[in-house]
C-alpha cells in the first residue's frame, strides 16, 4: 500500500508540473519584405526583412515574449519553430501575398502547421492584424481572392459590436467599462486599402468557418468586417491596428487617448492570455535565448520617414539564408536550427516563469519528494 501511495504522489507532482500555466510565453512574429527600392533599403545596407517594434512592445507589454520568425526558409524550418514557441502573430504590413518566398509563403506554412497541431490537441493561436487578418482568410479559403477595395487608410474609429459579440471567445470576459469605451469613442486605428465584407463571406460560405464579431465603416460609407474569429481553431483577426495608439507616434491620425490605450491593450492581454494555454517550450533556455528578439536592437526609422517609430531590420544572414543550398523541403532542413550543434552552451534553467518546461518539473519533483518525506 506505500508503495503504491509513494507511486500515486510522484503521478501527481508529475501531472501539477506539466500543468503548470506558462506565465510569459514565447509568442513568433512574422517578418516580411524590404524592398529594394524602398525608404530601409536606401538607408540600411543589406538588410531584406522587418518587423515592426510596435508589434513586439505591444507583445511584451502583456508579459509575452518574442521570437522573429524568418520569411524565405523551407517547410521543416517553420515546423522546428511551431513545435516551440505558444502562438503567432501575423502582423500588418505592405506586401503581396503573391511573393515568392515571402510573408504570403511563410505565412501558409505557420497556418497549417497551427491548423495540425490544433487538430492533434495542441493548443496554438494564431492573431492576425490588419494584413495578417486578410491573409488569415485567404489561406484558409485555399488562396481565393475575397477582398475588396476599400478607404481606410488613416481613419480611426469606434467598433460596431454584433449584438451578439460577448458569446465570442475574444469578448466573452470584456467588462461593461472597456466595451463602452469601444463603442462610444474613436479608439481603434485602420490603415487599409482592402477588406472583408459580410456579403462575400455569406456568398462563399466563409461564414460558416469565421465568426463576425464587429463591423466599420470607410471613408466612403462602404461596411466592413472588423474583427473576427475561427469558428473551430483559436485563430483570430482584426483589420485594425491595436498597437498603433500604444506604440506608434508617427501621423497625428492615431488616437492615444485613455480609451484607445485600454482597447489596444485589451486585445494585447487577450492574446498573450491564449498563448498561455499552450504547454510547448524549448529544448532548454539556451536555445530559447538565442532565437529571442532580445538578440536584434530596433532601429530609430520615423526620423527617416518611416511610418513606424522604430523597426527591427534583419539580414540574409541572420535569418539564415545567406549561404544555404537550394534543397527541396524533403531533403531536410540543412540550416542547423534542429537540436544538433547549434547551440553549444551550458542548460539554463529558465527562471522567469517562461516556458522552458525543466525548472518546473524539477519543481514537481522536489514537491513529491517533501511529500513522501513527510508522511
Amino acid at each position: 500500500m506505500q508503495k503504491i501511495s509513494i507511486s500515486l504522489l510522484i503521478l501527481i507532482g508529475s501531472l501539477l508540473s506539466a500543468s503548470a500555466d506558462i506565465s510569459s510565453p514565447v509568442i513568433g512574429v512574422l517578418t516580411q519584405e524590404v524592398y529594394l527600392d524602398g525608404l530601409i533599403s536606401r538607408h540600411f545596407e543589406n538588410k531584406t526583412s522587418y518587423i515592426a517594434a510596435s508589434y513586439v512592445k505591444y507583445l511584451e507589454g502583456a508579459g509575452a515574449r518574442v521570437l522573429p520568425i524568418w520569411i524565405g526558409r523551407n517547410r521543416s524550418y517553420y515546423e522546428d519553430v511551431m513545435h516551440k514557441i505558444n502562438g503567432v502573430l501575423l502582423p500588418g504590413g505592405a506586401t503581396w501575398f503573391n511573393e515568392t518566398n515571402g510573408y504570403g509563403d511563410a505565412g501558409e506554412h505557420l497556418i497549417q502547421l497551427a491548423v495540425e497541431l490544433n487538430d492533434q490537441g495542441t493548443y496554438m493561436p494564431v492573431w492576425g492584424t490588419c494584413l495578417g487578418m486578410e491573409l488569415l482568410v485567404f489561406k484558409l479559403a485555399k488562396g481565393k481572392e475575397h477582398r475588396i477595395d476599400c478607404a481606410g487608410k488613416g481613419i480611426a474609429l469606434p467598433v460596431e459590436f454584433k449584438e451578439d459579440y460577448n458569446t465570442s471567445r475574444l469578448f466573452t470576459s470584456i467588462s461593461d467599462d472597456v466595451v463602452a469605451a469601444m463603442v462610444k469613442e474613436n479608439v481603434t486605428y485602420h490603415w487599409h486599402q482592402f477588406c472583408y465584407t459580410e456579403k462575400d463571406f455569406e456568398e462563399d460560405l466563409l461564414n460558416e468557418t469565421w465568426r463576425v464579431i464587429s463591423l466599420n465603416h470607410d471613408w466612403n460609407g462602404i461596411e466592413f468586417i472588423s474583427t473576427i474569429e475561427h469558428v473551430k481553431y483559436p485563430f483570430y483577426g482584426v483589420q485594425f491596428h491595436p498597437e498603433k495608439p500604444l506604440y506608434e507616434f508617427t501621423k497625428t491620425s492615431i488616437p492615444h487617448t485613455a480609451a484607445s490605450i485600454v482597447a489596444g491593450q485589451y486585445f494585447s492581454d487577450f492574446l498573450v492570455s491564449e498563448a498561455r494555454k499552450s504547454n510547448q517550450s524549448f529544448t532548454n533556455a539556451t536555445e530559447q535565448a538565442l532565437r529571442l528578439i532580445y538578440n536584434y536592437k530596433p532601429e530609430y526609422t520615423s526620423i527617416l520617414g518611416s511610418t513606424y517609430t522604430q523597426q527591427y531590420l534583419f539580414t540574409k544572414k541572420e535569418m539564415g539564408l545567406e549561404e544555404i543550398p537550394d534543397i527541396p523541403d524533403e531533403g531536410g532542413d540543412g540550416d542547423g536550427d534542429g537540436n544538433g550543434g547549434l547551440y553549444p552552451y551550458p542548460i539554463i534553467v529558465d527562471g522567469g516563469g517562461g516556458s522552458s518546461t525543466i525548472l518546473p518539473l524539477f519543481s514537481g519533483f522536489l514537491l513529491t519528494l517533501v511529500i513522501i518525506s513527510i508522511n
